[in-house]
C-alpha cells in the first residue's frame, strides 16, 4: 500500500485535523484505500451496530406470538390469506396471530418429522384450538389418547367449509380449545355464526 505524507504518530494518537489534512492530499480512489486500510474495523464495527439496531426495530414491530392455532388434517387445501385476515376479524391486538397448519395426516409415514408425528406434537404441546377434517382424522383425534375433550360438527353442506376454502373430503370441524385464549376463541366462535347466518 502507499505511503502517506503523515506527521502524526500513527499508532499511538490520531486526531481529526490530522486525518483530514491527510485526506485532502489524496485522490477520490487514494482517499477509499487509506480509509480501508485504517478503518476497516470501524466501519465493520458500525455497520453491525446499525443492522443489530435495524434488526431489533423490525422485530418489534412485526413479531408474532400466535395466540390460535388451527390445523387441516389429511388435506394441504385450504384459504392461506386467512392466516393474515382472521387476525383483524378475531380483533386480535396488534402482535397476537392466527397460525393454521395444513399438510398434516393421521396416516404416520406421510406426517413424520425429525422430532416424530407432527401431529401429534402439535396436540400434545397445546397448538390445537380447531381442526378442520376428515373422518379418520375425528377418529383419530376424538379417539386418540392425547385429549378426550374434543368437539366434531359436520361442515360438509356448511357455508364454513366454502370460507376456509377446504377440499371436498374435509367435512368435520373439530374444537379442541388447548390454548386458553378464551376471548379469541370466542370471536372465532361468533365468526362461525356469522358465515353460518345466525
Amino acid at each position: 500500500m502507499k505511503k502517506y505524507n503523515d506527521t502524526e504518530q500513527e499508532a499511538v494518537k490520531k486526531t481529526w485535523a490530522g486525518e483530514k489534512a491527510k485526506l485532502s492530499q489524496m485522490s477520490f480512489g487514494e482517499k477509499l484505500e487509506y480509509i480501508w486500510a485504517y478503518y476497516k474495523l470501524h466501519i465493520l464495527a458500525i455497520l453491525l451496530i446499525l443492522g443489530a439496531i435495524t434488526w431489533g426495530v423490525h422485530h418489534a414491530m412485526t413479531y408474532v406470538e400466535y395466540r390460535i392455532y388451527g390445523m387441516v388434517i389429511n388435506s394441504g387445501q385450504f384459504n392461506e390469506e386467512l392466516n393474515d385476515t382472521l387476525h383483524d376479524t378475531l380483533k386480535m391486538a396488534k402482535h397476537d396471530g392466527v397460525n393454521i397448519t395444513a399438510d398434516l395426516y393421521t396416516d404416520e409415514s406421510a406426517n413424520m418429522g425429525g422430532y416424530g408425528n407432527r401431529l401429534d406434537i402439535y396436540v400434545m404441546s397445546g397448538q390445537l384450538d380447531f381442526a378442520f377434517t376428515d373422518q379418520a382424522g375425528v377418529d383419530y383425534l376424538v379417539d386418540g389418547k392425547t385429549y378426550s375433550g374434543y368437539v366434531a360438527v359436520d361442515i360438509s353442506d356448511s357455508k364454513i367449509h366454502e370460507y376456509f376454502g377446504l377440499a371436498d373430503n374435509i367435512n368435520y370441524l373439530v374444537i379442541a380449545d388447548l390454548s386458553g385464549s378464551e376471548e379469541y376463541m370466542d370471536n372465532f366462535y361468533k365468526l362461525l355464526y356469522e358465515i353460518e347466518g345466525e
